[in-house]
């Protein structure tokens, strides 16, 4: 009552009095006051919405797609024995992660070995920051640089990108870039893209033939991931394992073109994507609307590769060979020779790949990535490790042909290939540990990690040959000397 009175004694005495022109003439100033601080009110309240995706035409998988029409609901699935998928707001969340904060302080170790820490996993701290709060696409973003994609020393960081890779809503799903491997793109909260590959066969499935033989291992990317931080290499990107509900949360949000290859078989969902080889004859199913997967994280904007033919490729043919396969001296007269491998650090990058790519049995990195704005010296990146961990009774010593073709390595991988090789632990139970707490764990089969301490000490004898032929001043090669 008091306040309309007040508007009233305002409206007579500062409107009673005014002929109208004035009047129209003051209504017009207030409007022209009040304009600006409205319209800067409405745009900060749009770019601080965290659930509007906005994706330039130019770059968008997803075209055609109202995303701010999408049922952003979180799906908490956390992968132990049952799938939840309860509808949960922050608070809800937070009293979740103080219910299981028992388990999550034993549940802290995803790829942050440090070899020279000793044996034991570092876990995560108890006053750690939680992704909720610490923006993991902001870490991601800063971790990244011209020689490592992932922090040697954050491994907090590292845990809480991996953490946000499990447990973030997907918000927009389509169908995989360019390839001739099933997958899919999905968008995660907070506009990030992943690549997802499904699971094809069951942990001891032994896949036989040619060493590139097969579909895409999902577990081979996460072993894969967690190995290449624990050699100290740091060059592949974040990889998670991962169950997903298709029903729930792909179907409503999938864009019409992967939504195409969609179908039911026997009660469980299938897809067979868009790729040079897909076809339904061989898609992959679910186990009922649950899906098993790898999801890998997508570089941040601003960092360009560039592909490369690798100069050990195969001819993927029974009638022919590559010339490297039937010319020893290949490295010395042809590879040394040409550019980028004449100078610089690239050779040595092939060298460091053709060890890790032994390890994991990997035989198809037919061409490799670098980052674009390094030129010549970009970093051969661990990208696509799919074809890994195919066979643990095959070792493909073929892969190993740049290291004792060219006879060189940087010492610093020696050393720490030598020390991983002495230590008491073996290298497949460091493995073993770093991934034990995925949530598609256990990540491999007992004869694959059993392959991989084999597997070591064949390249080390390897090398020591090499060693022992040329002399460690010619072999071993110090970085300081490539700059």
């Amino acid at each position: 009552m008091i306040q309309s009175r007040a508007f009233s004694v305002f409206y007579r005495a500062y409107f009673g009095t005014m002929k109208f022109k004035e009047r129209f003439a003051f209504c017009m100033c207030v409007v022209c006051l009040l304009s600006p601080f409205l319209w800067m009110r409405w745009n900060l309240s749009e770019s601080k919405h965290p659930l509007i995706l906005s994706v330039d035409d130019s770059q968008s998988l997803l075209d055609g797609m109202d995303f701010n029409r999408m049922d952003h609901v979180h799906r908490h699935q956390r992968s132990h024995g049952v799938e939840p998928h309860s509808h949960l707001d922050r608070a809800d969340l937070r009293e979740d992660r103080k219910a299981n904060s028992s388990l999550k302080e034993d549940t802290w170790n995803k790829g942050t070995y440090n070899v020279g820490a000793g044996n034991e996993i570092r876990q995560k701290d108890s006053h750690d920051t939680d992704y909720e709060y610490d923006d993991p696409w902001t870490l991601w973003k800063e971790m990244v640089k011209s020689r490592q994609i992932t922090s040697p020393i954050d491994n907090d960081s590292v845990n809480t990108i991996l953490e946000a890779l499990m447990y973030k809503p997907i918000i927009a799903a389509g169908v995989g870039y360019r390839g001739t491997q099933l997958k899919a793109t999905l968008i995660l909260e907070g506009k990030q893209r992943v690549v997802f590959k499904p699971m094809r066969y069951s942990r001891d499935y032994v896949v036989e033939g040619n060493p590139y033989s097969g579909f895409d291992r999902h577990n081979g990317e996460i072993a894969a991931f967690h190995l290449d931080r624990i050699l100290g290499f740091y060059r592949a990107p974040p990889v998670v394992g991962r169950k997903i509900n298709l029903e729930e949360e792909v179907e409503p949000i999938g864009e019409k073109r992967l939504m195409d290859t969609f179908f039911k078989e026997g009660g469980n969902t299938c897809f067979y994507g868009v790729c040079h080889y897909c076809k339904k004859a061989e898609a992959a199913c679910a186990n009922g609307t649950i899906m098993e997967g790898s999801v890998t994280l997508w570089l941040p904007p601003g960092w360009h590769l560039r592909n490369w033919r690798h100069p050990w490729q195969r001819t993927y043919r029974e009638d022919k060979r590559a010339t490297w396969e039937i010319d020893n001296n290949y490295c010395k007269t042809k590879v040394i020779k040409t550019p980028p491998y004449d100078s610089g650090p690239r050779l040595l990058d092939i060298m460091d790949t053709a060890m890790f790519d032994f390890l994991i049995g990997n035989a198809d990195r037919h061409h490799y990535e670098t980052v674009k704005d390094e030129g010549d010296k970009g970093m051969l990146l661990h990208l696509d490790n799919a074809k890994s961990f195919g066979n643990p009774h095959h070792d493909e010593i073929s892969i190993l042909a740049p290291i004792y073709q060219c006879c060189r390595i940087r010492r610093s991988t020696w050393n720490r290939f030598r020390s991983i090789s002495k230590q008491k632990t073996p290298l497949s139970e460091i493995l073993r540990k770093s991934t034990k707490d995925d949530p598609v764990a256990p990540v491999l089969s007992d004869l694959q990690f059993k392959a991989i301490d084999r597997r070591l000490r064949i390249a080390m004898n390897t090398l020591q040959r090499c060693i022992e032929e040329y002399g460690e001043s010619a072999v071993l090669i110090s970085d300081e000397a490539l700059s």
